[in-house]
């Protein structure tokens, strides 16, 4: 939402849309805001191969982005997991 905010001048508010297209993955709604994203960035004079890269890179994001909360909050319980196969296997809950 910053990215947009600051080199394309969206509000807060635009970017929020642009963050839901992303999220939601709708191609439509990427391709309207690839151009409201590429005029407000010419209107600030940024040069219009960087542009199109940072949203060539923001577009591959959306296809598979994922939060960081949830990765950490994964990988919490793949170590929980791992440890507990591997001190508590489950053969030895078939003997109580």
């Amino acid at each position: 939402m910053q990215i947009a905010n600051v080199l394309a001048s969206y509000s807060l508010g635009e970017a929020d849309l642009l963050r839901r297209a992303m999220g939601k993955k709708n191609a439509e709604a990427m391709a309207k805001q690839r151009d409201r994203f590429m005029s407000g960035a010419a209107a600030h004079g940024h040069a219009k191969n960087v542009v199109t890269e940072i949203f060539d890179q923001m577009e591959k994001f959306s296809g598979y982005g994922f939060n960081k909360s949830h990765s950490a909050a994964y990988a919490l319980v793949a170590y929980q997991t791992a440890y507990l196969k591997t001190h508590y296997p489950w053969s030895s809950w078939r003997r109580c």
